[in-house]
């Protein structure tokens, strides 16, 4: 019987997983007693121990976010690089200070057979409309390419600093949350990504590669055109939350057996929907047939803020259920 760690490697790998992994618990938020299974555990870089805030809803980046409701994530609101002049006196966090992986280590040393996934606390492109405003970041993209060059580059030594520091204490894998999509396109172009974007992925996967690791990113949004550069740059998992917007066919059909998908039921078009179980379980057939059909390929997991989309806990529990049913290889049910 293969471990969790293997299970989900092997799928991430197209080595033929026994079954399809899943994260159904892990990252779920608010917790619930409720438990539905799980190979992964998520692991996170504290804030640094002399951090205190300015102003309330500060993070350690300088993005102040506000939010009127407690269940969703906070806007944000005021952004440290809205002006260029202040790049020159910028500087991101100090990630390399031990005590911020104290709680890592413990969490990771009461898990040993579970698949370990550290999250970014910052990535590449999401955190730049963080950092600058959407409107500064979208006027940067067309005119100020040098200042937007000169960032991500900081960007990217920050976040391979964080690779070094999670290998170091046996993490497995790294999410980033980086959303860029739209409902319908990317948010800025194809050709302004694979100038601005592109390369500093491909830096950051190939440290991560070195040490052993692989890296996740969750992207929201219509991102088909960039899925062949994120295969090119060798990202091994694409987390995706809304995949019928573009299309479970078509994905598999130009991206299947290439790279790693690890996805719930569409939280758009199904999941949320009450008495909708018949559906859920056809699109769990749906996701197992057709990303996980290469000797792997295929990940569950829940989306993990059901309240604040108002997913029924009966919904999120038929698909967990239809996942252990029809995850199981060979796929004799297709």
């Amino acid at each position: 019987m293969q471990t969790s760690i293997e299970l989900v490697r092997r799928a991430i790998e197209f080595r033929g997983p026994e079954r399809v992994p899943y994260n159904f618990d892990e990252n779920r938020t608010p917790v619930i007693d409720t438990k539905y299974g799980d190979d992964f555990i998520w692991v996170f870089v504290d804030p640094a121990p002399d951090f205190a805030p300015s102003t309330p809803g500060e993070n350690e980046l300088g993005v102040v976010s506000e939010t009127l409701d407690e269940a969703v994530m906070g806007i944000p609101k005021q952004h440290p690089l809205d002006h260029w002049h202040k790049l020159a006196d910028y500087h991101f966090p100090d990630y390399s200070i031990a005590e911020r992986y104290h709680s890592m280590e413990r969490h990771i040393a009461k898990n040993p057979d579970k698949y370990v996934l550290g999250m970014f606390p910052h990535f590449l492109f999401q955190v730049l409309y963080d950092l600058l405003g959407f409107e500064h970041f979208m006027l940067s993209v067309a005119l100020e390419r040098e200042n937007m060059e000169t960032l991500l580059d900081m960007l990217a030594d920050s976040a391979i600093n964080v690779v070094n520091q999670m290998a170091d204490r046996g993490v497995h894998g790294i999410i980033a949350i980086d959303d860029m999509g739209l409902q319908d396109r990317l948010m800025i172009s194809p050709t302004d990504w694979r100038a601005l974007i592109k390369p500093r992925y491909a830096r950051v996967i190939d440290v991560a590669h070195g040490r052993g690791l692989h890296i996740f990113s969750h992207i929201c949004g219509y991102i088909p055109e960039i899925i062949d550069d994120l295969i090119e740059v060798d990202l091994d998992v694409l987390q995706i939350d809304q995949q019928d917007h573009m299309g479970i066919d078509m994905l598999a059909d130009r991206f299947g057996g290439r790279i790693c998908f690890f996805c719930p039921v569409d939280i758009q078009t199904t999941l949320p929907k009450p008495d909708n179980l018949i559906a859920i379980e056809d699109k769990v057939k749906q996701l197992v047939g057709r990303f996980g059909c290469y000797n792997g390929g295929f990940m569950a997991k829940t989306y993990p803020q059901p309240e604040a989309i108002n997913i029924p806990e009966e919904n999120m529990a038929h698909m967990c259920d239809g996942i252990k049913k029809y995850g199981h290889y060979p796929l004799n049910w297709k």
